[in-house]
């Protein structure tokens, strides 16, 4: 606004007050700016935790398959699925042959050969604290992870991103019968979904036949996914 200047009586100057704040394009200016920085920033956090869970993926995995080994030792094979699988806890976020995997681990299933020397394959308990479970060697520490059910019923091991650690490996009534295909490759397939979970088992599943062997595009499918194996 002007300002009447008093200092003479034939002279007036006009004064302008300096503008305070920004205009609206300074204050469009400064938003783009923030919300630049808060994307790079965004995107720079996201990368970190993605690479922390794929170290955490990894180094569970590694838990995972020495529990394997020791149970290998002890009953001469991995794991085998027990044809009963409905016996089995089996959460919407799985199937039976990840709790399988999980109960064998924790001394909750047996395996043995019968009189014929067919492996049979029996769910003991749910329970941790069942009698037979307690005095029955196990060979993880289901503490050390995420899991879903409960303390005393744990049902299948959770990767970081929520997702069941997928195990396939023989199962008892393919083994056990002469007409069906066997399992025809050395070792299990173990492994993580990664972020995409459901989806993403959908997609490798298609990709590894009943007994094993994998499909000519397997590994495109791993790559794509963001699947990972333990071992890898």
């Amino acid at each position: 606004m002007p300002f009447l200047s008093s200092t003479s009586p034939n002279t007036i100057t006009y004064r302008r007050f300096a503008s305070a704040g920004f205009t609206l394009i300074e204050l469009l200016v400064v938003i783009s700016v923030l919300l630049i920085l808060s994307g790079i920033t965004f995107g720079i956090s996201r990368g970190v935790q993605n690479a922390q869970a794929r170290a955490q993926v990894k180094a569970e995995l590694a838990v995972i398959a020495q529990g394997l080994e020791s149970f290998k030792a002890c009953y001469g094979d991995y794991p085998w699925h027990d044809s009963d699988d409905t016996d089995y806890p089996t959460p919407s976020s799985g199937d039976s042959t990840n709790t399988m995997l999980l109960y064998a681990l924790t001394g909750r299933m047996d395996m043995q050969k019968d009189i014929n020397g067919l492996i049979i394959v029996d769910k003991i308990s749910d329970n941790l604290d069942d009698n037979v479970v307690t005095g029955r060697e196990k060979f993880i520490d289901v503490s050390k992870f995420s899991f879903s059910g409960t303390d005393r019923e744990p049902n299948q091991l959770l990767d970081p991103w929520g997702n069941p650690y997928r195990y396939w490996y023989k199962w008892e009534n393919t083994e056990n019968n002469p007409n069906n295909d066997k399992w025809d490759i050395f070792g299990y397939h173990l492994y993580s979904t990664g972020p995409k979970g459901i989806a993403t088992n959908v997609e490798i599943s298609s990709q590894i036949n009943r007994n094993g062997v994998v499909k000519d595009d397997f590994r495109d499918t791993v790559n794509e996914s963001g699947i990972i194996f333990a071992g890898e």
